[in-house]
């Protein structure tokens, strides 16, 4: 597996947005609550990403952690990981009532095997519930000391939910995105989002210019990073698969002919 860091945090306190990851730069250095053990950075021509130009690839212990959080009562999430373990099943989102992320038990946690996500809030854990090959959405509505509903690989904004278990009491002040746990592999993650009020909603893949649609124009971009001219700025990876080649050509072209 090939990555870059590229999940640059901003806080915005508007529209009902906490945090955010944006396709500026790659680097994680504008996560406010720091970097934790070994993030893997390196060049936007040797990537695999859902969208932009990076991703965050891990090979061992690290993370990075977002205290934007503010005394939040709700949070919408939103973040893509790609696995592919030898071994462990390690918890890769993690959420906290304090900024320092120490208290325990924590707010929720989402682990992931490399086969399925569990979803754990103190003595409450979900059935396992089954991921995809390649890349994976998985997305939260948290209600402190009420409900977290969870989705994996279905849009939030238009599906109902896989399912959810109750949750601890607490308010949201930071969230750890990767994990300390041991494992033998490789993790991926992308576009970490958070919202107070509405869901976050998936990428539209196959929109490889990043413009909202999927016309002819994506399908030239998507030849063009192909054939090594220019990398794709929006999300050229229509499949999920973790590269970019002629079947997202194909996926995509499915999408624009409505197949």
């Amino acid at each position: 597996m090939k990555s870059v860091t590229r999940l640059i945090h901003a806080s915005l306190l508007i529209a009902g947005v906490f945090s955010t990851s944006v396709a500026i730069a790659c680097t994680t250095d504008l996560w406010n609550g720091g970097v934790e053990g070994s993030p893997v950075a390196g060049s936007p021509t040797d990537v695999s990403r859902v969208s932009g130009l990076c991703a965050m690839e891990l090979t061992t212990a690290g993370s990075v952690k977002d205290t934007s959080p503010s005394l939040e009562t709700t949070a919408f999430i939103r973040f893509y990981v790609f696995a592919e373990l030898d071994s462990g099943s390690p918890v890769i989102f993690e959420a906290f009532s304090d900024d320092d992320a120490i208290v325990s038990p924590s707010l929720l946690t989402v682990s992931f095997d490399g086969d399925n996500f569990v979803f754990n809030s103190g003595d409450q854990t979900s059935p396992p519930v089954q991921g995809q090959a390649g890349w994976n959405l998985v997305e939260l509505a948290w209600t402190g000391g009420g409900t977290m509903e969870y989705w994996v690989n279905t849009d939030a904004t238009q599906t109902p939910e896989l399912g959810s278990i109750s949750v601890i009491a607490g308010t949201m002040e930071s969230v750890i995105l990767g994990t300390s746990d041991v494992y033998t592999g490789t993790l991926t993650f992308d576009d970490y989002e958070a919202h107070r009020s509405t869901p976050v909603g998936a990428l539209l893949m196959g929109d490889s210019n990043g413009n909202g649609s999927i016309n002819v124009f994506d399908l030239i971009s998507i030849q063009n990073e192909i054939l090594g001219n220019a990398l794709a700025t929006g999300q050229p990876d229509c499949n999920l698969n973790g590269g970019v080649n002629v079947f997202d050509l194909i996926c995509s072209q499915n999408i624009i002919l409505g197949n």
